[in-house]
């Protein structure tokens, strides 16, 4: 894939998981979760898992979802974060600030974060970095 058909592929995968995931909260959490998953470059298996886990663990919260369908749509935008990584970036933070300013979907958001960078059993460089930015757009300190 060239590079204007890596952010042609980018930019349809954050069409269509803007029309499939609504709530803010969800959004959030799946950008932050995507932002870590994708740090270094690379997908594991373990951290798709961990989200959907993640997720599950709080059905009271998330009612409604499609397991499937969102563990689909969350592998589609980390993919498009591999491609697109800049422009994947900014869109996922934009997804994860919509909750800045309420202090439990913010400790949510954070704490999925930290799952994702524990999913693996590494802490990269790169997912320390991502944290914080994740914690600026969430309006809290790192």
């Amino acid at each position: 894939m060239g590079p204007d058909e890596s952010v042609a592929y980018a930019t349809a995968t954050w069409g269509r998981f803007n029309a499939t995931v609504s709530g803010d909260l969800l959004r959030a959490l799946s950008g932050a979760f995507a932002l870590v998953a994708t740090a270094d470059g690379e997908l594991a298996r373990s951290e798709v898992a961990a989200f959907v886990e993640l997720l599950r663990s709080k059905a009271d919260v998330f009612s409604g979802i499609d397991f499937n369908a969102l563990e689909t749509t969350f592998r589609d935008l980390t993919e498009s974060l591999i491609a697109d990584p800049e422009g994947g970036r900014l869109q996922a933070l934009d997804c994860v600030a919509k909750v800045k300013g309420n202090a439990e979907q913010c400790a949510l958001v954070r704490s999925g974060a930290e799952i994702a960078i524990a999913a693996d059993g590494r802490v990269r460089t790169q997912e320390a970095a991502v944290l914080e930015q994740i914690c600026q757009a969430l309006g809290l300190k790192s």
